[in-house]
């Protein structure tokens, strides 16, 4: 049977075991990195937790609707067995009829009917440095080669400082992002942080300074690439290349892969897929039964 449960109601003890014993575990969904990114979410729980989904709710001119928080690719049904089609399907049934409009991610292993398939890329990193740099493809060398030429250095950097720098470089260009959720963002990195869960680094020109910043967040196996991005000067140097490359050759054979956490924008897909990234997609269920007067929810 699935439960509707409110916030206060949750075991978290219950539901995080459930997470990190889940064949398909994303750190997106412990409760603790929910209660950053979504204060007050709700869930639907199969039994005694066997299977959990949370609900992330808000509210909006007394509409109740569901949204994807920023900052968390996936979320969708978790489970220490399998989570074939019905069992997705009957908990995207069992959502309250009160969230006329849905618009929210499943992850990698969740599929359902009418689910829209959304672009992720996985990057193996359980060999060698050298046996990965030479999958690599023309692009990522050629502008590796370019950065190393501009004597360019990696080397950690305090989260707050790496927000910033994508705040003031990328920031504008995020749509819908406010103040509030790079607020927020600083929020989850200083728990990440003290979990020994965050690698930031920052790409340094000893002619520019600070030429590009990557944020990661390490959960067991799996590496997501979470912010990152290059000011003018860094993209016309190969700054991120050279980024991503020096995370690599720091991390091989040390963790299973990298989760790029993916793009629609083929730019940025060709960039993960010149480091050898293979597509593995996730999903999105999106729906809406408002009255067409209130059209402006979408």
């Amino acid at each position: 049977m699935i439960t509707y449960l409110k916030h206060t109601e949750i075991d978290k003890f219950k539901w995080d075991a459930c997470i990190a014993k889940a064949s398909n575990s994303l750190v997106y969904a412990f409760s603790w990195y929910l209660d950053v990114v979504s204060p007050n979410w709700d869930a639907l729980v199969l039994n005694d937790y066997e299977a959990i989904m949370p609900i992330t709710h808000r509210r909006k001119y007394f509409i109740s609707y569901l949204f994807q928080p920023f900052f968390t690719q996936q979320l969708g049904v978790f489970s220490r067995l399998e989570t074939p089609d019905f069992i997705v399907q009957k908990f995207i049934d069992a959502i309250p009829s009160k969230y006329k409009f849905i618009d929210i991610n499943f992850n990698e292993d969740n599929n359902a009917k009418g689910l829209i398939e959304k672009k992720n890329f996985i990057l193996p990193i359980d060999e060698t440095y050298a046996d990965l740099f030479a999958a690599y493809k023309g692009q990522a060398k050629r502008n590796i080669k370019k950065a190393k030429e501009q004597n360019l250095y990696l080397q950690v950097l305090p989260y707050k400082q790496s927000v910033d720098f994508y705040v003031k470089h990328k920031g504008a260009a995020t749509k819908g992002v406010t103040a509030k959720d790079y607020f927020m963002l600083k929020q989850l990195y200083k728990i990440c942080n003290k979990q020994n869960m965050l690698l930031s680094m920052g790409v340094f020109s000893k002619q520019f300074g600070l030429v590009a910043t990557g944020v990661f967040i390490i959960n067991e196996d799996r590496v997501i690439f979470h912010l990152g991005t290059s000011d003018s000067k860094g993209k016309e140097i190969g700054a991120m290349h050279f980024l991503m490359d020096g995370v690599i050759a720091q991390l091989a054979g040390k963790n299973s892969f990298i989760d790029f956490e993916g793009s629609e924008k083929e730019g940025i897909a060709r960039f993960y897929k010149s480091f050898g990234a293979f597509k593995r997609p996730y999903f999105k269920y999106k729906t809406n039964t408002l009255p067409k007067i209130l059209a402006w929810l979408k």
